[in-house]
């Protein structure tokens, strides 16, 4: 791990996340490199996302669906020079990885595992697949491949002071809009609901110019803290095999509408055309100390079946909450039981007073 100025506690860090920056080593993600000439038409078929126009300095959120519509991956995209820069959870990117390249026989597409939290590299190609192990703008400068795969494969910015962080640090800012990275050398750069993540083989290097620059490092639990109450899902917790890309809020984030021809799509079209889907993300604030375990069933007071828990957290500002899978007929303000807990159930985020960074 790289020295930073300060290892921050959970508490501090929040407090310095909301009106400064905070950084994060995101060992819990993974990074995939695509390359090829035809990365992008190959997505395009695959995956519930339009990505056959898109260009290098573009980016966008994917899933792929089983077919019957339920998340198998989620993943973000950023278009280089010669291919695509994936990011997901580290746990998934094995799998991820063996996936795509499960169907690339007829398509000039490599697939190469390049970081990860943890879990063994992938690396694979299309019959005739002309693009290198990499894909083009992505080699690190100042360290070899190998030293990237066994690298960090993100750093997050938390809070709206990421730009004052990046300038004296020596590295390059998002564009303004989430369909948009900076690609530089190693690095691609996205703006989030949370910030700025910098992801690519050069994360490690990022880190230690980051460090340099004064910026302290908060846990990865502050990270996590901070998606929980901005309610957004994550591959695992949320975006699992038995949920619906509506459920999870993610049609226009993740899924083009517009768009035909892929694994789930009849049942994306389908449920979206209904106007409703059984349940929704929402979050939960539970009442005491305790906290129920992930995947706990919610029942409400009366004893009907509510939804499931999915994330927990101890919330230094906020105590015990959760997001969870409601059922529409459980409005909010609603108090349902989970094991041995109770909660409210509430809209997300769970402070809408405080804007994206």
């Amino acid at each position: 791990m790289v020295a930073m100025t300060a290892l921050l506690d959970l508490e501090a860090a929040l407090e310095s996340s909301r009106s400064g920056v905070v950084a994060v080593a995101r060992d819990d993600l993974g990074v995939l490199e695509l390359g090829g000439a035809d990365v992008l038409s190959y997505l395009h078929v695959v995956s519930s996302q339009h990505t056959a126009d898109l260009r290098p300095g573009n980016a966008t959120s994917a899933l792929l669906l089983s077919p019957k519509g339920k998340i198998e991956f989620a993943f973000r995209l950023a278009v280089v020079e010669g291919g695509a820069l994936l990011d997901t959870h580290a746990a998934a990117a094995h799998p991820l990885a063996e996936r795509l390249q499960r169907f690339v026989f007829r398509y000039d597409v490599t697939v190469r595992q390049v970081a990860a939290g943890s879990g063994p590299g992938v690396t694979g190609s299309g019959a005739g697949a002309s693009a290198t192990a990499g894909a083009a703008g992505l080699t690190a400068v100042g360290a070899s491949a190998s030293a990237g795969a066994a690298g960090l494969a993100a750093v997050s910015l938390l809070g709206p002071g990421w730009g004052a962080a990046l300038e004296p640090a020596g590295l390059p800012g998002p564009p303004e809009g989430a369909d948009r990275a900076t690609v530089a050398a190693g690095l691609v750069v996205h703006r989030t609901p949370l910030g700025v993540d910098l992801v690519g083989r050069s994360a490690t290097g990022a880190l230690e110019a980051l460090s340099r620059a004064g910026v302290a490092l908060a846990p990865l639990e502050a990270w996590e803290l901070a998606r929980i109450e901005r309610g957004l899902p994550r591959w695992g917790d949320e975006l699992t095999d038995d949920v619906l890309a509506e459920e999870a809020g993610l049609l226009g984030s993740h899924v083009h509408l517009d768009k035909g021809c892929y694994p789930g799509q009849e049942t994306v079209a389908r449920v979206h055309n209904l106007g409703q889907v059984q349940r929704r993300l929402a979050g939960l604030r539970f009442e005491g100390g305790g906290l129920p375990a992930p995947r706990t069933d919610l029942r409400t007071e009366d004893g009907r079946r509510a939804g499931q828990v999915r994330s927990v957290a101890r919330h230094p500002e906020l105590g015990p909450i959760g997001l969870a899978y409601v059922r529409q007929v459980v409005p909010t303000g609603s108090r349902v039981l989970a094991g041995e807990s109770a909660g409210t159930v509430v809209d997300l985020p769970f402070r809408p007073d405080r804007p994206n960074t």
